[in-house]
């Protein structure tokens, strides 16, 4: 067990659970365990109980009576808000940060672009139109760090906190409900590079329409899984109303169609 300060190991399990989050391990509706963290990071249950409150009070996590700390699920509405909260944020701090970009951040910029081409030329050349978990984690990462780059050159740490914040819901909201199709990581790789070299040239009005547009793709795109999602929920809930004798015939087919498990061979 280590004997760092509390405090510290409160923002060690804080991050913690943010990564597992942002990876898509934890889930909306997912119970929480503080004993099971804890046991993970080996260290004692006090910290991860206090990192669960902070998260809480950001509302990526809930109490639930007789259940524990569960994952947040999030409505419509606000998915809506979080991607409004970023569309206010996001244009402004491309907009300040054009022209203001170090050589090392510039550099890391372009590298983050090509590992999310890479995922792409590496989808077509599999054949594939979806990424497994691999090449899902490599796109989020990149995603994520381009526009906290951005926002750190932009010089306001406040924003990239409450960037970070947004984004790790609706990644928890998106999450499994979404998936990254190669007509999609195109999309965004197409705009992250329109993006950058409008910041490196100074452009900084450029970039910030550039970066408005992006976030109202993205909105848009997360909004017709959310709506295509609900629609194929509420339909699945609807009864068939067949006559009885139909209802027999169709639960009968459906006992069938069910996977049998496989028979232990009798010995000889």
């Amino acid at each position: 067990m280590s004997d760092a300060p509390t405090d510290s190991l409160s923002d060690r399990a804080y991050h913690y659970v943010q990564k597992k989050l942002l990876a898509g391990e934890w889930t909306a509706g997912d119970v929480l365990s503080e004993l099971a963290v804890a046991k993970e990071m080996g260290i004692s249950r006090t910290p991860v109980r206090e990192a669960f409150r902070m998260l809480e009070q950001e509302g990526v996590l809930e109490q639930v009576p007789r259940f524990g700390t569960r994952v947040k699920a999030l409505d419509r509405r606000d998915l809506v808000e979080l991607y409004e909260l970023r569309e206010a944020l996001e244009p402004y701090a491309v907009s300040q940060a054009a022209g203001k970009l170090s050589e090392a951040d510039a550099h890391m910029l372009d590298t983050l672009c090509r590992e999310m081409k890479s995922v792409a030329e590496e989808l077509r050349r599999k054949g594939k139109t979806v990424p497994d978990a691999a090449m899902m984690k490599r796109l989020l990462s990149a995603d994520l760090a381009f526009h906290q780059l951005l926002i750190r050159a932009a010089g306001n740490r406040r924003m990239m906190k409450i960037v970070a914040d947004s984004r790790l819901l609706a990644r928890i909201f998106a999450t499994p409900r979404q998936e990254h199709d190669l007509t999609i990581i195109e999309e965004t790789h197409r705009y992250h590079i329109q993006i950058l070299d409008a910041v490196n040239a100074g452009k900084g009005e450029v970039a910030r329409t550039l970066m408005a547009e992006h976030i109202r793709a993205s909105m848009k795109e997360s909004l017709d899984h959310y709506d295509q999602q609900r629609a194929a929920a509420e339909a699945d809930a609807v009864p068939l109303d067949l006559p009885d004798d139909m209802m027999s015939e169709y639960q009968r087919m459906e006992r069938n169609a069910r996977p049998r498990k496989p028979q232990k061979p009798r010995a000889a």
